[in-house]
């Protein structure tokens, strides 16, 4: 690194005290930041030699100003050595990291796909349950309303436990060619806020409340609460009863930003006891695919528009269990 002449020092001074105290106008001082010059690019000037007078008055002040060293070639240059690396002397510097997207699309990680069946939808339909929840009981009610005349549909589940309500779920949409085509699912449980999940389908994707999560809009894609009645109407569609082992699989997204694939695999045909009358009803089971994840298994009447008789709702690792079963069903004709 090599020394300034004089005359160079003192040239470096006056244009610091001009650029100090220049601004806009000319009477506001410059940043101070502005005029701060690297430790580790400079090296103090230790004497500087009188040449006039007033350039050995100015040496004295100028006795520590720090002069820049030539810019340094664009490749690599060798280390400095340690012993001229201070902890005082060596400033650290944060590489700015790239901005985050505020949307994550979890689409590109659903590598599974589900199928598009054929429907037939139930008539609407009044469903009363007994509620049955982690040693509390209650009652439950399901409503479900065929609009499909105007190309729409709606279905509410609200759970009660002592005059108090404890989650309200609601699905509204269209009826497509895939069936039940959801628009909007709420999620409100007691003591929290709202949640949802919005099925823009002009958009072609499902997105959030809360999450910025975002999922494709597929056809046949379902809710935490459409799918029940979306099983019932592929059943219903059909001229034979399912067979034992068969798996019917839709995309579910819940409101909480969460959404998969999800398998229903017949268990057979087995008999409830409803109301003190045995009950014939298809079995349905989504097993948990991960650690606390839902369980979910559903009975669903042939007899009655394969409307589910029985839900059962499970998360694997916790003793937290949903169970509803009907006690009362009024069906429109």
């Amino acid at each position: 690194m090599r020394i300034l002449p004089p005359l160079t020092a003192l040239s470096l001074v006056l244009l610091m005290h001009a650029a100090a105290w220049q601004g806009v106008a000319g009477n506001a001082p410059a940043r101070r930041s502005d005029l701060v010059v690297s430790a580790m690019q400079v090296r103090t000037v230790a004497s500087v030699p009188a040449a006039a007078p007033a350039v050995a008055t100015v040496a004295a002040t100028v006795a520590a100003v720090a002069v820049p060293a030539p810019a340094a070639p664009r490749r690599a240059a060798a280390p400095a050595p340690a012993e001229e690396l201070q902890p005082s002397d060596a400033p650290t510097l944060v590489a700015a990291a790239p901005a985050a997207s505020s949307v994550t699309t979890a689409a590109a990680n659903e590598a599974e796909t589900a199928p598009v069946y054929p429907t037939r939808l139930p008539p609407s339909a009044l469903l009363r349950f007994d509620l049955r929840r982690s040693g509390f009981s209650g009652r439950s009610e399901l409503q479900w309303q065929n609009l499909s005349a105007q190309g729409q549909y709606q279905v509410r589940l609200e759970g009660s436990v002592a005059g108090f309500r404890v989650f309200t779920w609601a699905s509204q949409g269209r009826v497509d060619k895939a069936g039940i085509a959801p628009l909007r699912f709420t999620d409100e449980r007691r003591g929290k806020s709202l949640q949802a999940a919005n099925f823009q389908r002009e958009a072609g994707k499902i997105t959030f409340s809360g999450p910025s999560t975002e999922y494709p809009l597929l056809a046949g894609a379902q809710d935490r609460l459409s799918w029940m009645i979306q099983l019932g109407a592929v059943l219903n569609a059909r001229g034979a009863p399912p067979a034992a082992g068969e798996r019917l699989s839709f995309f579910v997204a819940g409101a909480k930003g969460e959404g998969e694939v999800w398998h229903f695999v017949g268990q057979g045909l087995q008999t409830l006891s409803l109301q003190d009358q045995p009950t014939p009803a298809w079995r349905f089971v989504r097993e948990p695919r991960k650690p606390h994840d839902t369980r979910i298994e559903v009975w669903l009447d042939p007899a009655r528009h394969y409307l589910p008789v029985r839900y059962r709702q499970s998360s694997d690792g916790t003793s937290d269990v949903l169970d509803l079963i009907l006690q009362e069903m009024q069906i429109a004709s």
